[in-house]
């Protein structure tokens, strides 16, 4: 399945990404020896661009410079909420700008979430100045003829039960490039309900839509790597199977946290790769698959 999307790789391939901090990044690229990730995961938020970006740039530099960026950009100013409004009125103008330079800057290929996990009740978007506020960001970048980067439409299914709710925030598809899930729970890939169903459904509007599926965000929660085989065949095998059925699937991003240590979520458990060398092995195993685009690899990019 092939859509000539920006960025996308060809038919069969998936790009190996992970995150989302240069320590956790570091051990888990040390856990799968040769299979290094090509996607690097970094946050920012709108009012926090000239503060942060840069550096966290440049720290992705340090780790390689031969990485790709995915970059979830949250829309929400901290403390004060959602900007859409302000977006498009212009108020972070200077913000954006300085965004679309050190993109441009970057020059290998940048994967832009845009408000991220739009449909997440904490993040409370409406919809319609969800999409305007997407339109000019997107808008300042094209009239700033920065190539370099795709625009990845991302929701979690897993906040939502009808995909009609999903898809009111939807820009248009000469606003977006890629579509974009983000999957924890194992019921959502693997059971035959509700929380399947929308997955599936999320799965059958990008094909709709002729854009290719990116996993944003992915880390097996609740169930972690603690217990070895079992956590490998309760959620790792069920993930990759999923990706497997799924050929419009082209990138998939882990999270390489202890939720209780490197965020505030301990009942998710610990998902460092790196700390159950029984998951570990079979990680690595099927990392090692010809289907997976690493690091270092030669470049499949012709668009």
């Amino acid at each position: 399945m092939y859509f000539n999307q920006k960025f996308e790789p060809p038919s069969g391939k998936v790009i190996h990404g992970a995150g989302q901090s240069p320590e956790q990044f570091k051990k888990y690229c040390d856990a799968v020896g040769n299979y290094k990730p090509k996607i690097y995961m970094i946050y920012v938020r709108i009012n926090e661009i000239r503060e942060k970006f840069t550096k966290k740039v440049s720290e992705a530099n340090k780790i390689s410079p031969e990485l790709m960026l995915q970059i979830g950009l949250n829309l929400k100013a901290k403390k004060i909420g959602e900007q859409c409004k302000e977006i498009v009125g212009g108020d972070y103008d200077k913000e954006i700008l300085g965004l679309i330079e050190a993109i441009r800057e970057y020059k290998n290929p940048v994967f832009l979430r845009i408000g991220y996990e739009f449909n997440n009740p904490t993040h409370n978007y409406n919809p319609k100045e969800f999409i305007s506020g997407w339109k000019y960001i997107v808008e300042s970048f094209k009239k700033n003829k920065v190539d370099n980067v795709a625009f990845i439409w991302n929701c979690c299914t897993a906040f939502t039960r009808d995909i009609k709710e999903i898809m009111a925030f939807y820009p248009g598809d000469t606003y977006v490039d890629w579509f974009s899930d983000n999957l924890f729970g194992v019921r959502h890939f693997t059971e035959t309900d509700n929380p399947k169903i929308i997955t599936e459904n999320f799965v059958q509007e990008a094909i709709k839509h002729k854009k290719p599926l990116m996993i944003g965000e992915s880390s097996p929660a609740k169930v972690g790597v603690d217990k070895g085989k079992i956590s490998w065949n309760e959620w790792f095998k069920p993930y990759f199977r999923w990706i497997k059925e799924h050929q419009i699937i082209k990138a998939f991003c882990y999270i390489n946290w202890d939720w209780g240590k490197d965020w505030k979520l301990p009942e998710w458990g610990n998902c460092r790769i790196e700390e159950n060398e029984q998951v570990r092995k079979r990680y690595v195993e099927e990392l090692s698959k010809e289907k997976y685009v690493h690091l270092n690899e030669e470049n499949y990019l012709s668009n």
